[in-house]
């Protein structure tokens, strides 16, 4: 597919409209205005607060629009750049689509400036329902033991327009750039590339999005659509959905050529890649990878005891950070180093203390059914559960056996309290409560020596609190002033 932009000299006096006034959209601003692009604004948000908010940025902007999205805002767009909380079936974006105006992320725009300078630069790719965070940070911290010029991006850090600006005053230099991934970045895509590219899992998340998990699964594997024969692609063996996706990948390869090299990760079984053994990771390369890179995998070998951070999904985000890694070029030994000291991310299974017997974990980020799970699956038992919040249609009916095995009361909070409670309330005891603190003190009341009170809501958090993070420090602060 032919890109957007030819040359850095097009961007002048282009009419781009940036929906969304974001991070990433406060960044495109910034960058863009390196190039004297005509730049119009759009966001829900007042005239006044968008003005506001400009006020941080270096550049001119030549029309806004504010109070919601009218299609007269792209009426005289060259281009139009959408933040990924914007959907494209938005009204006014279909209609500049039927228009033949091209609408694109903010990934695809930054990606395609950052070709037009710095085209060695390698992009690694991390998308999945959850562990992108982990797995992207992970990533990032190996390569950069390893002494490689690397900067991470996109979902977490700064948004991958902001990098590109940075490169482009000379401010920063990279080789290697890690990008976290949502779906909703990738819907924006149209030739961005990744030379690495990971799916950790797919599991149902943002159904008030899509429309089917076949929807939802073509977006995620929206990561490879572009990739090449000398390019990797990391697959979880053990879920379906992402196994699934293979079945698109040829689809899509059966039009372009030659498929990426792809590895597996799995906890269940052999396969090439990296695998579980005796508690311990192993790798397994294959016969046509560079022979640097084999040697690398072949003599590594991780003990999971000697990981700081808890969780089976975390053994296998640890798993595909590692083969993206040494596909990077990444020593085994800065791997090896890197897993023992590395304490994992606030609101990730985060330990945030002990009293009388009772440990208290923060997994304020476990915004989904599958997150609930692969949490208690890290327990044998004992959990006293704080769970609901912002329902995204999860099923939770998914976690009947393991509340049965592991759970041993249900605090339930927010809007899903009821619904979860008719989902799993009939197994164990439950109990409702109106707030966080009131949450937290039922944990302590019901708790023994031995117990666990583990905040995994599976919901968003946007009944209550701005966000995830605010409502893991909300946890943290209460729990700590018990």
């Amino acid at each position: 597919m032919q890109r957007l932009i030819q040359d850095l000299s097009e961007l002048e006096n282009k009419k781009i409209a940036i929906v969304g006034l974001g991070r990433s959209g406060i960044a495109l601003v910034n960058l863009l205005s390196n190039f004297k692009a005509k730049i119009i604004v759009n966001d829900k948000k007042s005239r006044e607060q968008i003005e506001k908010e400009l006020q941080s940025t270096c550049g001119e902007v030549y029309q806004i629009f504010g109070g919601g999205h009218p299609a007269n805002a792209f009426e005289e767009a060259d281009l139009v750049v959408v933040s990924p909380g914007v959907p494209l079936s938005t009204p006014a974006l279909v209609s500049a689509i039927y228009k033949g105006i091209p609408v694109i992320g903010e990934i695809e725009l930054s990606w395609e400036i950052l070709q037009l300078f710095k085209e060695k630069t390698k992009i690694i790719g991390i998308t999945g329902s959850n562990g992108k965070s982990t797995t992207s940070t992970l990533v990032y911290e190996f390569l950069k033991k390893d002494n490689k010029k690397v900067c991470l991006a996109g979902n977490i850090g700064l948004p991958m327009a902001d990098v590109v600006n940075r490169v482009w005053k000379g401010e920063i230099e990279i080789d290697y750039l890690v990008l976290e991934l949502s779906s909703f970045q990738l819907e924006g895509i149209r030739n961005f590339k990744c030379h690495f590219a990971t799916i950790l899992n797919i599991t149902p998340d943002h159904m008030d999005r899509y429309s089917s998990m076949k929807e939802y699964i073509e977006a995620k594997a929206r990561i490879f659509q572009n990739q090449s024969g000398e390019d990797f692609l990391v697959l979880n063996m053990d879920d379906k959905n992402t196994v699934s996706a293979i079945e698109y990948l040829r689809n899509v390869y059966l039009k372009r050529g030659k498929l990426p090299h792809i590895f597996y990760f799995s906890r269940t079984q052999k396969v090439y890649g990296a695998f579980l053994d005796n508690n311990k990771i192993r790798f397994c390369p294959r016969e046509e990878i560079d022979e640097a890179i084999r040697r690398e995998m072949e003599n590594t070998t991780l003990s999971i005891d000697s990981f700081k951070i808890r969780g089976v999904h975390n053994i296998e985000n640890i798993m595909a950070a590692a083969i993206l890694a040494f596909s990077a070029g990444c020593r085994g030994e800065s791997i090896s180093e890197i897993v023992q000291e590395f304490p994992g991310l606030p609101h990730r299974m985060e330990l945030v203390r002990v009293l009388d017997g009772v440990t208290y974990i923060n997994d304020s980020k476990g915004t989904n059914v599958d997150a609930v799970a692969k949490s208690l699956e890290s327990f044998s038992g004992n959990v006293i559960l704080i769970a609901g919040g912002r329902d995204k249609d999860g099923d939770f009916s998914s976690l009947r056996e393991l509340v049965r095995k592991r759970v041993k009361a249900l605090i339930l909070i927010g809007e899903a309290a009821s619904k979860i409670a008719s989902a799993v309330g009939d197994l164990v005891p439950h109990y409702f409560e109106e707030d966080m603190e009131k949450a937290v003190k039922r944990g302590r009341e019901i708790s023994t020596n031995g117990d666990i009170v583990l905040l995994s809501p599976g919901c968003a958090s946007f009944d209550m609190f701005k966000n995830f993070e605010h409502r893991g420090e909300v946890f943290k602060e209460i729990v700590n002033s018990l």
